[in-house]
């Protein structure tokens, strides 16, 4: 009986198929690599907060009286002393006037009562009484310029006005609101962090914020004020940032997400959370060394967006396969695919 060999059964085509899989199958597997990276990794407490002005105050009248004018505009920006409202001071001026005629007059009563003691025609009551009623004029004449001032209300440091709260007529009692004024740059951060991250904050320490208004951005700022005493329901502890706003762009009362920087490690080996393949309680990379799978422990430290920091194990000059090491030992020869990782 005559067989003819499966070879010749074989089109070219397929015989050239069946030889580059068998070329494949010697070089071993297709696997996915990619080189350790060094990049900046940060260990960071993440909280919540709010922003504040770094000074507020509202303006209000020390007297009461009849608005005369007002000299600001609304959000205008001001410096320190600028004039903001007048009163009325027609009535301060003439109580101003009576008070320093009084005071001619008791300096000249004075006088006259110096000159009568030293003629012996006057004893030395009348003189202290004359004397008493001089102080007590002048005491009325300073009480009367304060008066008189305070119908003049400055800016007590320089800042930004809010929205006023009156209009120029209006007869304002004492302490009405009038108009905020807010210190813009530097503005605060208050956030609080749990009772056991305490140990981990310290004065100067740098924060981070980030805020919906600018998705993608972040504010560098410094801490400048810890709360010693803890709170007592939540057992949080209230903390005070500074953050620069040169440029006016955030504002008071925002609501941040707040990132403080606890380490900082500026050349950490970072790879793919993918290529790590836990055996037990090892936790193993795989590499590719001279076309050979070679097994390597590592230790991890912080992952994050899908990559991990490599504490011990790397050098960082290694190719880790990425994808494809389930199928592959060590020892084993394999194809490699580099593979290019999004920064």
């Amino acid at each position: 009986m005559f067989v003819r060999s499966t070879a010749l059964w074989l089109t070219p085509l397929a015989l050239l198929a069946s030889l580059c899989s068998s070329f494949a199958l010697a070089q071993g597997p297709m696997v996915e690599v990619v080189q350790v990276q060094r990049q900046l990794v940060r260990d960071e407490l993440i909280t919540f907060g709010s922003l504040a002005s770094d000074e507020s105050v509202m303006i209000r009248p020390e007297i009461a009286g009849r608005l005369a004018r007002l000299h600001f505009r609304e959000g205008q920006r001001v410096e320190e002393g600028a004039l903001l409202v007048s009163l009325d001071d027609s009535i301060s001026r003439a109580e101003l006037a009576q008070a320093q005629a009084n005071l001619n007059l008791a300096e000249k009563n004075f006088q006259r009562a110096q000159m009568l003691f030293k003629r012996g025609a006057s004893n030395a009551q009348a003189l202290d009484e004359a004397s008493a009623q001089q102080q007590a004029a002048r005491a009325t004449l300073a009480l009367s310029q304060a008066r008189l001032d305070k119908t003049q209300i400055v800016a007590p440091y320089a800042g930004v006005l809010g929205l006023r709260q009156v209009s120029p007529g209006d007869y304002l009692s004492e302490g009405q609101d009038i108009v905020n004024l807010e210190v813009l740059d530097p503005l605060k951060v208050d956030f609080r962090i749990p009772q056991k991250a305490v140990s981990q904050i310290r004065l100067g320490q740098a924060i981070e914020i980030s805020l919906d208004a600018y998705p993608g951005e972040r504010f560098v700022g410094e801490i400048f004020a810890i709360n010693p005493r803890l709170d007592e329901a939540g057992r949080s502890q209230a903390i005070r940032a500074h953050i620069d706003n040169a440029d006016g762009r955030l504002n008071p009362g925002q609501f941040v997400r707040v990132s403080v920087i606890l380490a900082e490690r500026a050349n950490a080996l970072v790879i793919p959370e993918e290529a790590v393949m836990p055996v037990g309680e090892q936790l193993l990379v795989n590499l590719v060394v001279d076309g050979q799978v070679e097994l390597r422990e590592v230790r991890l430290g912080k992952r994050f967006d899908g990559q991990v920091e490599v504490r011990e194990g790397l050098n960082g000059d290694e190719s880790v396969i990425s994808a494809g090491w389930q199928k592959v030992r060590a020892g084993m020869p394999v194809r490699t695919k580099a593979v290019e990782r999004q920064p």
